[in-house]
This record gives structure tokens, C-alpha cells and sequence, in this order.
């Protein structure tokens, strides 16, 4: 047997096994094998949105991608790794758009800021709402990993940064604590409007409810 049919044959044994390693099996540095991963990533996101999590395999995913299968194994050993991989690229380019605006709105006042973070939070969420919401519960797998996937771990200390750039305008003393209510509040509350798209209140209403919320939590 050859090399190449032994890695092949450990990698499907990985992906198949009842101890599921979602580790990467190594990260990419050229510039054609961060190509390679970035087009990898993008298959399984195409694949989940369009055909289901149950039509995901890594013989699928290389075919969409363009790429071997060989060469998805030797960064990956499974279907579960790459959707870890994939919901860790989108959390991270969503923390990099939540933090340039938090750092672009340090000298605005608090109300206009915090109605203008909510506006973008809501258009970021919109944009990724399956990645970032739904698709864990699809993969018990990856079940223990959702407090390390998660927008507000990433963007914690700059979200606290704003509220310290805004003390005069608060009157709560712990801002941590607080900061960490609104975030999960804040999430908690988008994630449900998403999901369940009331018709009774439009996208303005709900994110004016949202900035209210903030601002009269902080300023009481």
C-alpha cells in the first residue's frame, strides 16, 4: 500500500471514528494554500446552504471546491474540522467589522453610537445568521466549542474600551458586568428577531428598541 493510500485511509478513519478530532490538521502559509483552505471553507458553507448538512462530505466539498481530496485531507482529517474552520473565519471577519466601527465611533456620543453599532450588529448577524446561529446544532461534535466561536469573545475588550470612552455619560459602576449583559442581551435578542421575523415590528423599530435598551441600562 502506498503512502498517499495510507494517509487517505487514516484520514477517513478519523472522519468516521467516535472520537471526532475537528482540529485542523495544519494551517496554510503560502499564498495558493491559503487559496486552497479559503476555497475548501467556502465549498462546505455553499454545500450546507443549498443542499443540507446531511450532503456534506469531504468528497463533496473537495469537488465543489476544485480541489483533491488528497489535498483537503492534508489540511483537515474531517467534514467537522473544515465547519470549525468555517465558523471561525466568519467570527473572526465579523469581530474585525465590529471593532473598526466601535474604534470609528470613540468620539461620537453614546445614544448615536450605540444606535449605529446595533444597526451594524443586526446587518453583520443578517449577513452570517446561519454560520454564526444555526449551524451548531446540526453538528453534536462541535457542541463544546460555541464559547470559543462566538462575535463578542473577539471583540470584548474593544466593546469595553467604548463604554470606558463614554464614562461620563454612564452612571452603571461595574462596567464589565454590564458590558457582559448587554452583549448577551444584545445577541440573544437578534438571533431571536432573525429567526422568528416578526411582522409586527420593522428593522428600524427593532433596532431603536435595541439602542433604548442599551442606553437606558447604562444611563439610568
Amino acid at each position: 500500500m502506498s503512502s498517499a493510500t495510507q494517509f487517505l485511509g487514516k484520514a477517513m478513519k478519523d472522519e468516521t471514528s467516535s472520537g471526532v478530532n475537528v482540529d485542523r490538521r495544519k494551517r496554510p502559509k503560502q499564498p495558493r494554500a491559503v487559496g486552497t483552505v479559503e476555497a475548501i471553507t467556502e465549498a462546505a458553507k455553499q454545500i450546507i446552504l443549498k443542499e443540507g448538512y446531511k450532503n456534506l462530505t469531504t468528497n463533496r466539498i473537495a469537488e465543489v471546491a476544485g480541489v483533491g481530496v488528497g489535498s483537503l485531507y492534508q489540511y483537515f482529517p474531517n467534514k467537522q474540522a473544515i465547519i470549525k474552520a468555517l465558523i471561525e473565519e466568519t467570527v473572526f471577519r465579523a469581530a474585525g467589522k465590529v471593532r473598526t466601527c466601535l474604534r470609528m465611533l470613540m468620539e461620537v456620543p453614546l445614544e448615536p453610537a450605540l444606535h449605529q453599532i446595533m444597526t451594524m450588529l443586526l446587518a453583520t448577524y443578517r449577513e452570517n445568521d446561519f454560520i454564526l446561529f444555526r449551524i451548531l446544532d446540526q453538528i453534536p461534535e462541535l457542541k463544546e466549542f460555541p464559547q470559543n466561536l462566538s462575535v463578542e469573545i473577539h471583540t470584548h475588550s474593544t466593546n469595553l474600551a467604548f463604554l470606558e470612552q463614554h464614562q461620563a455619560e454612564i452612571v452603571v459602576s461595574d462596567l464589565p458586568t454590564s458590558l457582559m449583559l448587554i452583549e448577551r442581551t444584545t445577541i440573544h435578542k437578534i438571533e431571536c428577531f432573525l429567526a422568528q421575523d416578526p411582522p409586527n415590528i420593522t428593522e428600524g423599530q427593532f433596532i431603536d428598541e435595541l439602542t433604548q435598551m442599551a442606553v437606558k441600562y447604562l444611563t439610568r
